[in-house]
């Protein structure tokens, strides 16, 4: 089992920031944070639609242009809002990188900021038009279907998207037929978010493959 941490520990650190990336990969086997695209065109690393959370600022990021996003602190650590770029770039080359799409219309940019890009990077979304786009572009990218609370038939849309992941709530991980499901049709399966080791051993027995945790935690051996 693989620990996956989740905006680089978001309990721990300034979420979705380089500082928080690099620290976490001293100690998880991957990463995973957010992008979108902001009012200038640039991919950016933020998790919601807003700044005003993570700022204390005000306005949507996809109105803000680059210049404007990086005049704010993010969670008052001094860390900027990094961009996809600058992001990949800070990420270890032997941490895996888990990219969660949180709007439409960016998995060509994706693809081309990933260019060169030395790690496995898994292309997750909740946005199934985004991972058909990204499998169109490039079919060798590893994806990853992220599961919504209303979807119904998650490992059949994974398959269906011709997904090499699927993520979804550590709950229905537990309480369903999902994880066995995935597993007998060859996808790699990643549950989030847990904060004990006692789930994610759980979790282990299951079969799945990786846990998300917004802080360090120690998995089973």
């Amino acid at each position: 089992m693989r620990l996956i941490a989740h905006r680089g520990f978001a309990s721990t650190a300034p979420e979705n920031t380089i500082a928080a990336i690099q620290t976490a990969a001293e100690v998880a086997d991957a990463v995973e944070f957010d992008v979108r695209r902001c009012g200038s065109g640039e991919l950016v690393v933020v998790h919601d639609e807003t700044i005003d959370r993570i700022t204390g600022g005000v306005g949507t990021v996809a109105d803000s242009p680059l210049a404007e996003l990086k005049t704010h602190s993010v969670l008052e650590s001094g860390e900027q809002i990094p961009t996809l770029e600058e992001m990949l770039a800070a990420v270890p080359t032997d941490t895996e990188i888990n990219l969660e799409m949180k709007a439409r219309g960016i998995a060509d940019d994706v693809l081309m900021a990933l260019e060169g890009v030395e790690n496995r990077v898994v292309t997750t979304s909740f946005l199934e038009d985004e991972l058909r786009d990204v499998r169109a572009l490039d079919p060798a990218q590893p994806t990853g279907l992220l599961v919504r609370r209303d979807l119904e038939t998650p490992v059949t849309t994974a398959i269906e998207l011709d997904c090499d992941v699927i993520g979804a709530n550590y709950a229905r991980c537990l309480g369903t037929r999902l994880v066995p499901r995935a597993k007998a049709l060859g996808l790699e399966v990643h549950a989030w978010s847990i904060e004990r080791p006692l789930a994610a051993r759980l979790l282990g027995w299951r079969g799945v493959d990786c846990v998300s945790a917004d802080r360090p935690i120690e998995l089973p051996s």
